[in-house]
């Protein structure tokens, strides 16, 4: 009888420690059913980013200017949210540049990542595209780890003010868009990015890690006079 209370108790502190361990272990992330919808293979090789497209690329700046500045982003990316206020600056302290936006979701590592590109493409549909660009980076850290953001995302539309709120949160959940975020993704996935932000000046590649001065001066020897 005692060996037997022996091993019952012995069970039971086994699955109390096991209970334990699991709460205190960092638990993984469910795979975002957006995030799955986005390729991340089969993409053809780039030797240098497509042509800029105001018809079709979102841009700051004079369109017509003499040289363009890429970034590839991730919405969810704390580098790529510390760096855009710089970002805005770029047609303003480049010399006759337009600055360029283009998404590359990292879809293993941010669970929100295409939820988010696909907000703020809903809000660019409504005139809202800045708007609710600048407003997810500056509150990313408030719907990262959120288990679906998309009424946090509708609060924040309200508050740029897009139009049509139902109409913003219908495009996200029929994922209208996907299509733009594919496109983009390919691109960074056969110019074999590792990482973002990945910034291209006229075509050349330039390396991030630096403030606007030392990007700047990097690429000086790109710009086109």
């Amino acid at each position: 009888m005692k060996k037997v209370i022996t091993i019952v108790i012995v069970v039971l502190v086994v699955i109390a420690f096991a209970v334990f361990l699991f709460k205190i272990s960092p638990q993984s992330t469910p795979p975002s059913s957006y995030n799955g919808l986005v390729s991340t293979s089969g993409a053809k090789h780039l030797d240098q980013p497509p042509a800029f497209d105001p018809k079709t690329d979102h841009y700051q700046g004079n369109p017509n200017a003499k040289n363009v500045f890429i970034e590839y982003g991730d919405m969810q990316c704390p580098a790529c949210a510390a760096y855009h206020d710089m970002m805005k600056q770029v047609p303003t302290t480049f010399p006759d540049t337009v600055f360029v936006f283009r998404y590359f979701p990292l879809v293993q590592i941010h669970q929100n990542t295409v939820e988010a590109t696909l907000a703020v493409e809903a809000a660019g549909a409504q005139g809202k595209y800045w708007e609710m660009h600048d407003k997810l980076f500056n509150t990313q850290s408030d719907w990262e780890a959120l288990g679906d953001p998309i009424n946090q995302f509708a609060q924040y539309a309200q508050q740029v003010g897009v139009p049509n709120i139902d109409q913003f949160k219908s495009d996200i959940t029929s994922k209208k868009y996907l299509s733009v975020i594919q496109q983009d993704s390919d691109q960074a996935n056969g110019l074999n990015l590792q990482g973002t932000p990945s910034f291209f000046v006229n075509g050349h590649s330039i390396a991030s890690g630096k403030d606007l001065n030392g990007l700047l001066q990097e690429a000086q020897q790109y710009l086109n006079k």
